[in-house]
């Protein structure tokens, strides 16, 4: 048995053979819940559960049903069907999120996915990104956060909402988007699934609605904020109370939008809300410093050592040399003739580059 669980909610058309390519050399396991009409082949699956019926509903019936297996794995992912998989970056991705002592987590998606979120698509300058959001496409838990999400799954068809509700079940340094082990988005958004809701008479959208005033979700769905990150240099940065700190994560996070397939609309609104958090929206109200972000990244991530260290101070400008005082005006001309009046001759400034 290996540490690692993928657990696919899946059917005919899945892409998750790509998974399972060289299944003996990777560090996880996989399990199928299948809504097909009949068995798949599966080979080297821990278990295929057939159990009809839309996403959210099938997977809480198969984990009700195998939990008894799956409660001995330490980390569970639960990825949509169809993502294009390379094995090597997913057995990189549950190390990852083991290293970390992660709760909550995803893999970033490729520039050239289908996409919902920009907060989702790969951050080229960064390894990883601490984050306030996971997007229930790809969500990989660890198996004491699974334990308490599960009553979440109750009643909810499309899943929307949930990727609002997890992080805020986890802490602050232990949900996080990982952009080295990246994954392609392959169709559209707005699945098969959403008949489903059709049929209940229930929108998406309005499940959205329910599942956050249920758990006291005021902001909206796409408030999403990078919290801190381990830049590709190796360097820890973090939202922090000054603006040298907050300026460097919102370059890097300029830096990675600018290769990304995003509007100018998108790029400003995604950099704005990092902005009004930081500053407390226009009430310019802060329930916390955040000074605070950079110490408590760090206790959440100890076993790794990493240190999210202020920038290094800035090196004043040396002061601009006093402007020299106007020459004294020349002592007047002895009285001339009127035609023979000359001007006094106009006194020279300096002029110092700016």
């Amino acid at each position: 048995m290996k540490p690692y669980l993928i657990l696919y909610r899946t059917g005919p058309g899945s892409l998750h053979p790509h998974t399972i390519e060289r299944l003996h050399e990777q560090n996880f396991d996989y399990a199928l819940s299948w809504f097909g009409d009949t068995p798949p082949d599966a080979p080297g699956a821990v278990f295929v559960h057939m159990q009809k019926g839309p996403k959210y509903p099938g997977l809480e019936r198969t984990l009700n049903t195998h939990w008894r297996t799956i409660s001995q794995y330490r980390y569970v992912w639960m990825p949509d069907d169809d993502l294009l998989c390379v094995p090597e970056q997913v057995s990189r991705m549950f190390a990852t999120c083991d290293e970390l002592q992660l709760e909550l987590a995803q893999p970033a998606l490729t520039p050239d996915s289908y996409f919902a979120h920009p907060i989702t698509l790969r951050h080229a300058d960064f390894q990883l990104r601490f984050t306030n959001f996971v997007e229930i496409m790809a969500p990989v838990l660890s198996i004491d956060l699974l334990t308490r999400v599960i009553p979440t799954l109750a009643g909810n068809i499309s899943g929307y909402g949930l990727d609002s509700v997890w992080p805020r079940m986890s802490r602050l340094g232990k949900v996080a988007i990982l952009d080295d082990v990246p994954v392609k988005h392959t169709r559209p958004l707005g699945g098969p699934n959403y008949k489903f809701n059709q049929q209940a008479g229930l929108s998406a959208p309005q499940e959205d609605w329910i599942t956050c005033a249920s758990h006291f979700i005021d902001v909206t769905s796409d408030f999403h904020i990078n919290f801190g990150g381990l830049l590709q240099s190796g360097e820890a940065i973090a939202i922090g109370e000054s603006e040298d700190e907050m300026e460097v994560m919102l370059q890097a996070l300029l830096a990675s939008c600018s290769q990304l397939p995003f509007t100018a609309m998108q790029v400003t609104r995604y950099l704005a809300q990092h902005y009004q958090y930081w500053g407390g929206g226009k009430q310019s109200r802060l329930r916390y410093p955040r000074a605070l972000l950079g110490s408590l990244l760090e206790r959440a991530v100890k076993p790794t050592g990493m240190r999210f260290n202020k920038p290094a101070a800035k090196v004043a400008a040396p002061a601009p040399s006093p402007m020299p005082a106007p020459a004294p005006a020349p002592a007047p001309a002895p009285a001339m003739p009127p035609v023979h009046t000359m001007a006094a001759p106009m006194p020279s400034f300096g002029l110092h580059a700016r």
